[in-house]
Formats: C-alpha cells, sequence, structure tokens
C-alpha cells in the first residue's frame, strides 16, 4: 500500500487560505496520507489558531522554520525526513477535490512513473460557467519554452486523456520518495535550492526524465488552483499581450523567471537535441534579453547572481550528467510544443 505526506509551506499566507487548503486535504478518500504545515519564516504566526482548530486530527502537523527557506528549501527539508512512499509538495493557494490523492496514487502502480499531475482549474469561471484550466502538466518548446499545457483555456474535456508529460508543476503533483531520492543533487537537494522559486518544478522533471523515470497527467485528479503569475498565453508571437502581461508582474517573479530558466538549460541540456535546437534556443534567450533591456531593465539586476552562478550550476551539471538514464534523441521528442 502506498503512504502519501502532503506538505504545504506557507510565507505569510491569510489563516482561512491555508485552513481551506488544509481541510480540503483532510476530506481526501486515501486511506493513508497525512498533511503538513511547515511556516516558513512568515512575519506573523497562525501557529495558534492553526493548532486550536486541527490539532486534534491525527493526520495534521505543524512545523515552523525560523527563516524563509523558499520554496525549494522548505520542501527539501521536509522530502529529505519523509518516510512515506509519495510525497505531495502543496500550495497553500489549492483546494483538493475528495478524491484528487487516490486518483494520483494509483499513477504509481507502475514503477515507472516518478511523478504524476493532475488537472488544475482556476477558482473562479468563466462568465458563462465554464470551468477554466490552470495546467495539465509542463510541455517544452524547442526553444525550451516550458509552460503549463492548456492554461487558461476553458475546460471541454479537451485534457480529459490520461497521458505521459514532460513535466509537472510543483503546485499540487505527487512524487516517488525512491526517485526523488535518487535524483537529489548532495544530501537533500531535491528541488534546486539556488533558484529559491520557480522553475524548480520544471528542473526536478527534467532530472527525473533524464533518470528514465516517467511523468504523467491524471485527469480524474481536479485540484483548483488561485495562481499569482501565470503565463502569457502566446509567448512572443503576440508581443504587445506579452508585454502587457510580464509588466504586471512582480520585480522578483520576473528575476527568478529569467534566471532559472536559463540554469535549467545549464544543468540539463545536452546532446543531439540540444544542437538540434539551438538556432530556437539562442533566438528565444536573444528575443528575451533584447526585451528585458527595453523594457524591464529592473531585471538585469539578477545579471550579477547569474554569471556569478554558473560555476555551480556547471558542477551540478556533472552531477546530473552521472545519473543520465535516456539518450539526447529519447529526451529531445519533449521538445516539440510551441
Amino acid at each position: 500500500m502506498q503512504t502519501v505526506a502532503v506538505h504545504i509551506v506557507r510565507y505569510n499566507q491569510s489563516l482561512s487560505m491555508v485552513l481551506d487548503c488544509v481541510r480540503s486535504v483532510l476530506r481526501q478518500t486515501l486511506s493513508s496520507y497525512s498533511v503538513t504545515v511547515t511556516d516558513n519564516g512568515s512575519s506573523d504566526s497562525i501557529k495558534a489558531e492553526l493548532l486550536s482548530l486541527l490539532g486534534d486530527n491525527p493526520r495534521f502537523h505543524y512545523e515552523e522554520s525560523e527563516t524563509n527557506l523558499g520554496f525549494a528549501g522548505a520542501h527539501n527539508r521536509f522530502i529529505f525526513h519523509c518516510t512515506e512512499n509519495i510525497v505531495v509538495p502543496l500550495n497553500p493557494d489549492t483546494i483538493m477535490t475528495p478524491g484528487y490523492l487516490e486518483a494520483l496514487v494509483a499513477a504509481f502502480d507502475d514503477d515507472r512513473v516518478g511523478a504524476a499531475t493532475g488537472k488544475m482549474l482556476k477558482p473562479e469561471p468563466s462568465v458563462d460557467g465554464s470551468p477554466i484550466l490552470d495546467g495539465t502538466g509542463i510541455v517544452m518548446s524547442r526553444g525550451r519554452r516550458g509552460r503549463e499545457r492548456g492554461q487558461n483555456q476553458i475546460d471541454t474535456g479537451q485534457f480529459d486523456r490520461a497521458r505521459r508529460v514532460f513535466g509537472v508543476s510543483g503546485t499540487a503533483s505527487a512524487y516517488r520518495k525512491s526517485a526523488l531520492d535518487q535524483v537529489r543533487i548532495g544530501d537533500r537537494e531535491y528541488f534546486d535550492e539556488d533558484f529559491f522559486a520557480y522553475w524548480e518544478d520544471l528542473d526536478l522533471s527534467w532530472r527525473l526524465r533524464l533518470a528514465g523515470f516517467e511523468c504523467v497527467y491524471v485527469p480524474e485528479a481536479v485540484v483548483y488552483h488561485s495562481r499569482r503569475a501565470g503565463q502569457s498565453k502566446n509567448g512572443y508571437r503576440r508581443p504587445l499581450e506579452f508585454i502587457r502581461h510580464h509588466m504586471e508582474l512582480p520585480t522578483n517573479i520576473v528575476r527568478w523567471n529569467w534566471k532559472n530558466q536559463l540554469f535549467c538549460i545549464i544543468k540539463s541540456d545536452f546532446g543531439w537535441s540540444f544542437w538540434r535546437d539551438c538556432p530556437f534556443i539562442f533566438g528565444r534567450q536573444i528575443l528575451m534579453l533584447g526585451y528585458i533591456v527595453v523594457c524591464e531593465p529592473r531585471t538585469l539586476a539578477v545579471a550579477g547572481e547569474l554569471v556569478r552562478s554558473i560555476p555551480k550550476m556547471v558542477r551540478k551539471r556533472r552531477l546530473i550528467s552521472g545519473k543520465r538514464e535516456v539518450s539526447s534523441k529519447a529526451i529531445g521528442q519533449w521538445f516539440v510544443e510551441e
């Protein structure tokens, strides 16, 4: 029997948001699971209220970190000590439907599956009441643009077929603990802590795929997610839409996004598929840099950190290469979505 540990990292989110999230987990139909909230150096404390309301539930646990370890660091600390077979890092702005965990866990009956994700929906429907998709697994373009499949589309059942995907979002996905142990960097770095936040889920998915594990999408597993920073639907193909979208994002998110997508390429891209796609990869990077210089020079403040981190990323690349089980041609089949 699979055992499941759900982990929620809280950083200044409201008591009501965290409560709604935890209660949705505690309503799951799965028989063997627990849920832990880690307060990640928040400026306030909701410990007393949470324990008063949920402390009597044997499935619920509470932990604290005095400092903000970031999404990656806080989850890594939990995963390292986790003894369950399956671990689910969960954003506090999510609401699981009751059968979410049960549907996801069933995917791990296949020993090749290292990670599984469900259908993410936005909490507010469209004006006509139709559900709006937030994501159905990560896909990659030949330019190495990672994005959530179907995000912002009306859900008409077009993604109701289970399938393999390149990767899974760190929002509400399940991971096989033994697979994470196989691809970790060093003693306990599952999500890359140099990313701090954003793209660390794609990076981990890429490493799982390089090690020979599958990432799968399970449409029966439905979760609602209030995303803070979504993607520009059409990328560079609609420049004004792209610029407007990015200008509305907080500065730190824009900086992490630029830095971390480059780190992913440095760490994991290789061989035939890389050289095949060089025109797309470098073309996208040139366009992105040009956009940043003209429209978002604030982002260049992270350039120094990016350059200083390259030697560390190269060292991590060597470790990842040593665990690689698939060919460049095999991984290259995933770099097709535009």
